[in-house]
């Protein structure tokens, strides 16, 4: 059970910490579980969820990597994780090998602290100007994920607008006012293919990139998924709040069908999007193969990372990365297939001890 509960668990911090997360992970789950189901996902690592997103009635176990897994063992993988973790440092570490949006200013405790001088940003007024001078401005939490707390300030036909609802400049004022450790960041304009699709939310990939400690360390892509937002989740495009997931063809960047969070208990599949009816299936990606060489170059940049999620905006005239992921989320990349039956990923999470080696 769990390597015997991590060999009596030589980190039991990090141990109880990740119980916590997949107890509370577990209980949002909005369709029932029988309690059966329960206790056999938690003893293998699962939350009780992946029973129906992975199909374990038709599809191996063995083939996809459990959660606990992903967050106490995957999370060891990287020797410097505060470099994904930490935006700022993220930033820091790679603006120079990829296109990365600005951090303009830091927000905290009702006091803007500017982070570059043009536009300089330190009080609502300058915030204001600069929204007004730019269009849209992304407001985003410094330490969440999953698109929590990401906002979008724009100014259109002379109004403020947060999130595509008015707001005024007191109301600014206010925002600012109980903001803690808030960034403000420029906002990143996605593609006219993806704006087709869902134009109420920047519709982002996750290409989940590792290096193969068998090859001289050269990095390659695991998986791809294209998200897309809702009505549910707008401005974000989180899989888990209501959004829709594609699998990317890593040769041709096309994607596949979608699918959403099973609320209603069933995987349901799209090849259009269910509220803008655009198509998804059969969808490419503009400059796919570009942005593949350009992620797997800056995963190899650095000697501490190994194991790099990279959430990336592209367009038909480039792309931009948003942000890194430590130990990226696995339901919605292996809602399609099993991370586990590739045998140079097998081979990677066993490296690294985040599976048990099989015997010879």
């Amino acid at each position: 059970m769990l390597e015997q509960l991590e060999r009596a668990s030589l980190r039991p911090c990090e141990l109880i910490r990740a119980f916590i997360k997949l107890y509370k992970h577990d209980r949002r789950a909005t369709f029932p579980i029988p309690l059966r189901t329960r206790l056999a996902m938690w003893r293998r690592g699962f939350v009780s969820e992946c029973h129906l997103i992975y199909g374990f009635d038709r599809n191996p176990m063995e083939h996809y990597l459990p959660e606990y897994h992903r967050l106490v063992r995957a999370s060891r993988i990287n020797r410097k994780p505060e470099v994904l973790h930490n935006k700022l440092l993220f930033e820091a570490h790679f603006k120079a090998l990829l296109p990365i949006p600005r951090t303009l200013a830091w927000i905290s405790r009702g006091a803007i602290a500017p982070l570059v001088e043009d536009p300089r940003i330190d009080s609502p007024a300058t915030l204001l100007a600069a929204c007004r001078a730019q269009g849209r401005l992304a407001i985003k939490p410094f330490g969440e994920s999953g698109g929590k707390g990401f906002h979008v300030l724009a100014w259109e036909k002379d109004r403020l607008l947060l999130n595509g609802t008015p707001l005024t400049e007191e109301a600014l004022v206010s925002l600012v006012s109980d903001a803690r450790d808030l960034m403000i960041t420029e906002f990143v304009r996605q593609g006219e293919y993806a704006a087709r699709v869902f134009p109420h939310a920047t519709n982002t990939m996750r290409v989940l990139a590792m290096r193969d400690p068998y090859r001289n360390r050269r990095a390659f892509v695991a998986i791809a998924v294209h998200r897309f937002g809702t009505a549910r989740c707008a401005p974000a495009d989180s899989f888990q709040r209501g959004g829709l997931a594609a699998e990317v063809d890593l040769a041709t960047g096309v994607l596949g069908k979608a699918t959403t969070y099973p609320r209603e208990g069933k995987l349901r599949w799209f090849s259009h999007h269910p509220e803008t009816g655009a198509p998804i299936e059969g969808l490419r990606v503009p400059g796919w193969q570009n942005i593949v060489e350009h992620l797997l170059a800056a995963t190899e940049a650095y000697d501490f990372l190994d194991y790099v999620g990279w959430d990336v905006v592209a367009r038909e005239d480039g792309f931009s990365v948003l942000e890194a992921n430590n130990h990226s989320g696995m339901i919605f990349l292996q809602v399609f297939r099993g991370l586990l039956a590739d045998e140079r990923v097998r081979a990677f999470f066993e490296y690294h001890g985040v599976i048990r080696r099989r015997r010879s």
